[in-house]
This record gives C-alpha cells, structure tokens and sequence, in this order.
C-alpha cells in the first residue's frame, strides 16, 4: 500500500514536470545562450585566435630587416677616422643611403612575445568575464519570460515586462542586436 501511494506521487509529479518543461518551447525562436555569447565576443574582439595570430606574427618580425633611408644634399662627408676632424665637402648632387638591420637575436626571443603573452591574459579574462555575464543576463531574463507565460496576470507583471525589454536591451547592447535580430517579427 504504501509503495502504491509512492507511485501514484510520482506519477502525478511527472506530468507536471513536463508541463514546466514545456514553456521553454516558447522561446524556441530565439537564439541560445551559446549564440549570444558567440556574437558578444565577436563584437569585443575577444577571441583567442587573434592572440595566436598576434604570437605568429612576433616570432616572424624579426625575418624582416630594419630600413632606413636617407637623402639629401649639401654637405657630405668624405673622410672620418679617429685621429683627425671629420672632412667635409659641399656638393649639389643628390646622395641617398639605405641601410637595412637585421637583429636575429630575436629569432630567439622577442620582448614582443611577453606583450603579447599579457595581453593574451588580459583578453582571456574579459573573455571570460564577458562570456559569464552574457549566460547571466540571458538565464535572468529567461526566467522572468517563464514566469510572465505561467503567471501573466501577476500584480507586477509591468514591472517584469519592462524588466525583460531591459535586459534584451543590454543583450542586444553587448551582441550586436543578435537577440531581437534573432526574434521573428522585429
């Protein structure tokens, strides 16, 4: 007998667990949390690939020379050594010099390689920050949208509905307007 009153409590919890389920199919239009948070990161800039790129691109730097040009006119110098004066000449003809400088010490390593390696952290934390806030944002709003569908004649019903159109605000704020893009009728 008992085991019989168990079951029957079970059995009627399970047609209203599904029944709670069910509500999340209204908002079935909308995009996922895993898309806001895509589109959020975009628009920051926040993605580890560039930071790859950014280390990619330090270590090869230093394949490239150093240039610099010169031109001129005027004086020139013709002689220099250490014992006497440096020996000068006035010419109207054109001169131009070009110097090119490899420093292949950083082939090995490149201070670049430590800016790059802090920032790298820096933007994996506001990644990571941005990412939890957007989850934040998006499951508060999801649950006022389910309470407004289960109980839509609540006394602050108003106060719920301005507070959903406040937070798809600043989800569409930190996305790019990729929640109400993602929404048919806007």
């Amino acid at each position: 007998m008992k085991a019989l009153a168990i079951f029957a409590l079970l059995a009627a919890a399970m047609p209203a667990r599904a029944a709670d389920l069910s509500v999340l199919d209204h908002f079935r239009s909308e995009p996922s949390v895993r898309d806001l948070q895509c589109a959020a990161a975009r628009l920051a800039a926040v993605h580890p690939e560039l930071v790859r790129s950014w280390l990619r691109r330090a270590g090869k730097a230093a394949l490239l020379p150093t240039m610099r040009v010169r031109v001129g006119r005027g004086l020139v110098e013709l002689t220099r050594d250490t014992v006497t004066a440096p020996l000068y000449s006035m010419t109207t003809d054109w001169t131009v010099d070009v110097e090119a400088s490899w420093s292949l010490d950083r082939l090995i390593f490149d201070r670049n390689e430590l800016r790059a390696s802090r920032e790298a952290q820096r933007l994996a934390g506001h990644r990571e920050e941005l990412l939890t806030r957007v989850a934040q944002l998006y499951y508060a709003r999801r649950r006022l949208q389910v309470d407004a569908v289960l109980q839509p004649d609540a006394p602050a019903a108003v106060d719920r509905a301005l507070e959903i159109e406040e937070l798809t605000a600043v989800l569409d704020g930190l996305t790019d307007n990729a929640l109400t893009r993602g929404k048919p009728g806007r």
